[in-house]
């Protein structure tokens, strides 16, 4: 049986009864594969731009037997996968969120076809919320993943076009969904939040330019916001 790292593990914890799952950026496939074997998903496509990550997705295929149920396929994001391969559940994770909003946007026809989307940012998950809120995904919820000393963002969501309120700066920074609803690893992931924002309050604090002045009105602003939101967290 295929063992997942806890990011992977809390992504697979999110997928049931899938037809057809398409892993964009697979890297070793290992989590395609391990759907397979728990019975997640009947089949998937491991899908990466690289030669190399593809040969060591074809490296655990071969080895666990499934090469009649994923499909490897080599090129960039979605341009991989066609409206008739039917997937219904779509995983781009350990990419920048910048570029995981290209991914989805520069393929509509893939993307609405979907029943549930799971994309997990290494960074600039501020920049995908403002993308995922804009586009009217509906469904948004937002978990947490520890993996030694770091704590990542994963969000799931379904194709729609829902009107969403605004994300205001705390809700873009730290994510509306989790702010609501304080799912496992919260506590820890809002005090580092907190605190990398406190150090740069600082640094802020020693400059006298008035864009330093401006930026530091905003980030206080933010903390005080999410100091009121999550004040019964024990410091």
């Amino acid at each position: 049986m295929i063992k997942l790292t806890p990011r992977l593990e809390k992504i697979a914890g999110l997928i049931e009864n899938s037809r057809l799952t398409a892993d964009i950026g697979t890297d070793h496939a290992y989590l395609p594969a391990a759907l397979i074997e728990r019975g997640k998903a009947e089949r998937a496509v491991a899908s990466d731009i690289n030669e190399g990550p593809l040969k060591r997705a074809a490296d655990t295929v071969r080895a666990a037997g499934l090469e009649s149920r994923i499909s490897l396929r080599l090129g960039a994001g979605l341009e991989t996968i066609t409206p008739s391969d039917g997937a219904d559940t779509i995983v781009i994770a350990g990419m920048g969120g910048e570029t995981i909003a290209a991914i989805l946007e520069n393929s509509p026809s893939v993307v609405s076809r979907a029943e549930l989307i799971i994309v997990q940012p290494m960074s600039s998950a501020p920049e995908l919320r403002d993308y995922i809120y804009g586009r009217g995904f509906k469904n948004i919820r937002e978990c947490l993943a520890e993996e030694g000393d770091k704590i990542y963002n994963i969000i799931s969501m379904s194709p729609g076009s829902e009107k969403h309120k605004p994300l205001a700066p705390h809700e873009r920074l730290a994510g509306r969904d989790l702010l609501e609803r304080r799912p496992e690893h919260f506590d820890k992931y809002i005090k580092n939040l907190t605190n990398a924002l406190s150090a740069k309050a600082d640094g802020l604090a020693r400059s006298a330019s008035p864009e330093a002045r401006a930026e530091l009105e905003r980030t206080r602003g933010i903390i005080a916001a999410l100091s009121e939101q999550t004040k019964e967290i024990k410091e």
